[in-house]
């Protein structure tokens, strides 16, 4: 059976990140795209390719993180196993 685990306060703070970073960037993107008279810089090109790695980083972040959520929790399952085993040989 699957445990349902709450999130951290990490994992809520890195959903804000996330949302300021998609909607900051866009924004500012698009600002300067039309300072530029609509037309394609390379100046354009490498802001928008960083943009979309911090994107994708804060994504890969997240995913790390319930990764290695669901490990400690099943190593501490694990655990708790042990422990028990151990306590019934004990009688």
């Amino acid at each position: 059976m699957q445990k349902k685990r709450s999130t951290s306060i990490f994992e809520k703070l890195l959903l804000v990140v996330g949302f300021l970073v998609l909607i900051m960037g866009y924004f500012f993107i698009n600002r300067v795209f039309a300072a530029e008279g609509f037309q394609v810089s390379w100046g354009f090109l490498q802001t928008v390719f960083l943009w979309l790695l911090m994107v994708i980083f804060i994504i890969l972040l997240a995913i790390g993180e319930d990764i290695k959520e669901g490990i400690l929790l099943e190593q501490l399952d694990e655990i708790r196993g042990l422990k028990d085993a151990i306590l019934r040989r004990k009688k």
